[in-house]
């Protein structure tokens, strides 16, 4: 089987249109940030430099009310245009949503955070070739397939947060791992696994300059669950500034690059062994 591996698009198809449909696979799987414009980095910046025990503004109170419909609805226009392109690929696949695609999927570990809108719901029926698997396990020609997408909070800001909101999160990443846990245990055999964040000490330091530079956003549950149940293939995204596959235990990790940018990667797989044969990059500079 010869799989897709895409994400991180954030609404830009510029440079993925044209070079996609010229490669030969079967099978796609997107690993999340569909949406998630450049517009929003304002707030996200505004939000890492909080200063501890200062009260976060909204995102209305950022933006403004008009300022902040307009670009919900833009926001919304750009998930929708990524994801039916890769529908329109005419390949059979599956797909989770990451962090920067808000108004897509329902956020299981908080009451008060992300759920999915009608609109976004009522397209995502129409799609018709991909399946959606954001806190899923999926079975495809004897493979077992958890995908474990979404927001998460990353340790990398345990600093900046008094211990009201560090509460908060510690009870919603303890939730996260039982869900994790709760999904493990529905399969056997050979396995992959679809992610988002990356896994503790794979592709997780920050090497933005910023306060939190090189300090990491991978999730500790990840790198125990793949150390304990050795997925051959684990896919990861959200760090902008990697691609490239390493190995963690026995399991091949991979991330296939910045969408926006023109990275993807193509995976060739024994599906009855549970191997990997090949695995090409795409997008990277030309020396």
């Amino acid at each position: 089987m010869r799989i897709l591996v895409i994400g991180d698009i954030h609404g830009n198809l510029s440079k993925l249109k044209k070079e996609i449909p010229k490669h030969d696979f079967d099978f796609i799987i997107g690993i999340g940030d569909y949406a998630g414009i450049d517009e929003w980095y304002s707030y996200v910046k505004y939000y890492f430099n909080l200063k501890k025990g200062t009260k976060r503004k909204t995102a209305e109170e950022f933006f403004g009310k008009q300022k902040l419909n307009r670009l919900i609805k833009k926001d919304f226009e750009a998930g929708k245009k990524v994801l039916s392109f890769l529908d329109s690929l005419n390949k059979p696949g599956f797909f989770i949503f990451g962090n920067g695609d808000d108004d897509w999927y329902n956020y299981p570990f908080s009451k008060n955070l992300l759920k999915v809108k009608k609109r976004n719901l009522s397209f995502l029926k129409k799609i018709k070739n991909l399946k959606e698997m954001t806190y899923k396990v999926r079975n495809y020609k004897g493979i077992s397939f958890l995908g474990f997408g979404g927001y998460m909070d990353a340790r990398a800001n345990d600093s900046a947060r008094d211990k009201k909101w560090q509460k908060k999160v510690d009870k919603r990443n303890e939730k996260a791992e039982k869900k994790m846990n709760s999904l493990i245990k529905k399969f056997r055999g050979k396995s992959v696994f679809i992610l988002h964040y990356p896994p503790l000490g794979v592709f997780d330091k920050i090497l933005e300059k910023n306060k939190f530079y090189g300090k990491s956003t991978g999730v500790d549950f990840f790198r125990k669950a793949i150390l304990e149940k050795n997925p051959f293939l684990v896919l990861c995204g959200h760090m902008h500034e990697y691609q490239g596959e390493k190995k963690l235990g026995n399991s091949i990790i991979v991330n296939p690059g910045y969408g926006v940018k023109g990275k993807f990667a193509i995976i060739d797989i024994d599906e009855e062994k549970g191997k990997i044969w090949n695995i090409e990059f795409y997008g990277k500079k030309k020396k």
